[in-house]
């Protein structure tokens, strides 16, 4: 099953050992490996071209020895492949030091436990599988993290630029109480329903990611950034053509709803940029959801509250301000769903 797992999840699964190539033939068979066997002799036997081109169809190596695991990993990390080994004894220990990831069995002897990156302890080639699917949904949650984070930066940093550029409210566009009520009390939920959300349930069905791209690249950064800049624009519609006059030293309508708009606009942001590009009606939701109410709600105590009142200098909206705000709220968010959609549909290269 585990190794059904890692074929699934684009891991090639390859049996290497002194054994003779008949019995790791039968063994590989009953794990459902892939085709391909070869013996220690043959295989010292080809040439580093005629080896590259073998590889790919190789998937059970029978009565090698230590130099020949050596080069087997050489040759594959030429590839550009990031290679993961397995050993127990001490002639292993070699690969292992070579392998991008050592991995020694707990069983083990201590030459090998030493080259190696880590240590399985149950010698249990399912754990291996395991650590796989938990390093990637960390990668993603912290991927998630990163992509809610810096849209949000980015919103409010166009939003102040904008505000001071254009003179809007002499530059004010959010008072420093409501950035910070925002920051430490409104955001810090959606940044835990990311953090303790479940593994997406593709996990193990997507291929490996390429370790040459960086989470913040000049794709993504692009993205995130052009995201910001709607969240920074439709904050300032509530400042531009709000209901009345917005000010600097006293509480007024259209700040109050250009701060709805800047603190709820993270609800939906964070169920959008929850998993990309999966469309944001996949589920499960529960509980991550529940955080996001969270936030939701103490950006309507923020506004209705009197004793936040006082401290933000908000004011209590009416209930077709509200349907404004919410509405502006979600534009962004859609905005970034429809940029997934796009990206869907676009053929994978």
């Amino acid at each position: 099953e585990a190794v059904a797992v890692a074929t699934e999840a684009g891991l090639d699964v390859r049996m290497i050992t002194g054994d003779h190539a008949v019995t790791a033939k039968a063994i590989a068979d009953d794990l459902g490996l892939r085709s391909g066997v070869t013996t220690g002799p043959e295989f010292a036997a080809m040439s580093d071209d005629e080896l590259a081109s073998a590889v790919p169809d190789l998937h059970v190596f029978g009565r090698v020895t230590p130099q020949d695991k050596l080069r087997l990993v050489d040759m594959m990390q030429r590839d550009g492949l990031v290679v993961a080994m397995t050993g127990d004894a001490v002639n292993d220990a070699a690969a292992l030091k070579k392998a991008d990831i050592g991995v020694a069995m707990g069983s083990g002897s201590e030459v090998t436990k030493q080259a190696a990156r880590m240590i399985l302890t149950d010698d249990r080639f399912a754990t291996l599988v395991h650590a796989v699917e938990l390093g990637r949904d960390i990668y993603d949650k912290v991927r998630s993290y990163l992509r809610y984070q810096l849209t949000g930066l980015f919103g409010v940093l166009l939003l102040m630029l904008i505000a001071t550029a254009f003179n809007i409210n002499k530059g004010v566009a959010l008072s420093p109480g409501m950035l910070l009520y925002i920051a430490l009390f409104v955001a810090v939920w959606a940044v835990l329903a990311i953090m303790t959300d479940v593994a997406d349930p593709g996990l193990m069905q997507r291929p490996p990611r390429d370790p040459s791209v960086q989470i913040f690249n000049r794709t993504t950064g692009t993205r995130w950034l052009l995201i910001g800049l709607v969240t920074a624009l439709v904050a300032l519609v509530p400042l531009v053509w709000g209901p009345d006059e917005p000010k600097t030293d006293a509480a007024s309508i259209s700040m109050t709803m250009a701060f709805g708009v800047a603190a709820l606009g993270g609800v939906p942001m964070a169920l959008v940029q929850r998993r990309d590009p999966t469309p944001v009606w996949k589920g499960p939701f529960w509980p991550y959801c529940g955080w996001l109410a969270i936030s939701a709600g103490l950006t309507w105590l923020a506004v209705e509250l009197p004793l936040l009142q006082r401290w933000l200098d908000t004011k209590t909206l009416t209930g077709s301000q509200w349907m404004a705000v919410v509405g502006l709220a979600l534009v962004p968010a859609a905005v970034a769903e429809l940029d997934k959609a796009w990206r869907r549909s676009r053929p994978q290269g």
